[in-house]
């Protein structure tokens, strides 16, 4: 009888379980295509403000941008700065030194003809950062701290963002290149070379501070970010360009309802969802909700480079055991797509498919009519690169794979090293 009662109870909890279905909320009446503002006015550098239209969660299109409005930043004197449009809901003030005593809103007119401004806010000036640097706070995590403070206590509120760079490496390492039927070898830091690329992203969290609550105006150890031994970042040199704002109170409060929504909704413990008010108003129809906060400061700026040498993580070797591969080339995946086998001597064995040999010639670009027939073959399209020549005597053999193995440009970074980039060994 135990046994059978136990067995009816499975068979209703495997029922129970078997039947539950997702739940797809009904979320056709939630209005949308709301204009959202990004960006602070900002004085003694270039000013970068975004306009999008809000999406619901079915829509395909994520990110939807406002096109051909026009937009200005409006002094309480009148004075007009027009904004040039750069495309995909962009608009840009080169740089501009405004009056650190006046006020500043921002003025929009759309395509269909609606305004919208923002409230005069003040010319905040921000503070120098003091400092910035890291500390390992895991055995494979390092975190990155900036200083800052104002000796006249009138900041208080601070916002920062920043734009990291990294360099990173194909699967493999070209020292020739052949083009038009020419070979030569490839010199570093020249425009064929693809053998190092630079990929750069922007902060995507939002990350403030306050000192409101202390005697006095010192940042000390705001946390910006934390990163770990396995990104692909810091396998190589890596460089942090942080930028700081300063804030009014209206704004970090913003922000920090902003922060709550997006990032510390995870679980019953974390604060509640809280209505964003923003400072930005549509005059043609006031009771149409628009998106964002304007502020207006200066901004301060600082570099930190992360060389290999001070680097205390080491960045696995993904690629370990096969000679004539990078050994930080990421993504793995690429390993299998572009080495063909890997001999027990733990060499590369490119096989016939993505090599072929010749008799040694004093002169690379004096061969046989034969190569040139073979070499067109493998190498004309473009599909595939020639990344080597070794010389097994008296043979000359020659190295291709495919263009994803050799050409670094093709994960979507450039070969042209950005000019606040540090050399990469």
């Amino acid at each position: 009888m135990r046994f059978r009662l136990i067995y009816m109870i499975i068979i209703l909890a495997t029922g129970y379980i078997s039947c539950k279905k997702v739940y797809a909320p009904q979320l056709s009446s939630v209005s949308t295509n709301f204009l959202a503002v990004d960006g602070p006015i900002i004085s003694g550098d270039s000013t970068f403000i975004r306009l999008s239209r809000t999406t619901s969660l079915t829509d395909t299109t994520q990110n939807k941008a406002e096109l051909k409005a026009t937009v200005a930043v409006e002094s309480d004197q009148n004075t007009l700065y027009p904004l040039i449009e750069k495309g995909k809901g962009l608009y840009v003030l080169g740089i501009a030194n405004f009056d650190t005593n006046r006020k500043y809103r921002l003025d929009i007119k759309t395509s269909n003809g609606k305004i919208y401004q923002s409230d005069f806010v003040p010319m905040k000036t921000t503070p120098p950062i003091d400092s910035m640097y890291f500390k390992q706070t895991q055995a494979d995590e390092i975190t990155f701290y900036v200083d800052s403070h104002d000796p006249g206590n009138n900041t208080r509120y601070y916002r920062w963002d920043y734009k990291d760079t990294w360099a990173y490496v194909p699967i493999y390492h070209t020292n020739y290149l052949y083009k038009n039927g020419i070979i030569s070898a490839v010199v570093k830091d020249s425009p064929d070379d693809i053998n190092i690329c630079y990929s750069t992203a922007n902060s995507n969290q939002i990350i403030i501070g306050s000192t409101a609550k202390l005697a006095q105006d010192e940042m000390k150890q705001q946390p910006l970010f934390s990163i770990t031994s396995a990104s692909e970042k810091i396998a190589h040199v890596y460089t942090i360009q942080v930028r700081q704002y300063a804030l009014t109170k209206e704004a970090f409060e913003y922000y920090q309802n902003l922060k709550t929504n997006t990032e510390q909704l995870g679980s019953i413990f974390d604060p509640q969802a809280s209505t964003l008010k923003g400072n930005i108003h549509c005059v043609t129809n006031p009771a149409e909700l628009v998106i964002g906060f304007i502020n207006a400061s200066t901004v301060a700026n600082l570099q930190y480079n992360l060389l290999e040498k001070n680097d205390p993580l080491n960045p696995p070797q993904i690629n370990l055991g096969t000679t004539g591969i990078n050994s930080y080339a990421y993504p793995k995946p690429y390993f299998e797509q572009c080495v063909v086998s890997a001999g027990s001597n733990g060499t590369v064995s490119t096989g016939s498919a993505w090599s072929f040999a010749f008799p040694n010639v004093p002169d690379l670009n004096k061969q046989s009519p034969q190569f040139y027939v073979r070499a067109n073959r493998a190498l004309a399209s473009g599909d595939s690169l020639l990344f080597d020549i070794q010389s097994i005597y008296p043979l000359l053999a020659y190295l291709y794979a495919p263009k994803a193995c050799v050409d670094c440009r093709l994960r979507g970074g450039t070969n042209i090293r950005p000019t606040y980039f540090p050399p990469v060994r």
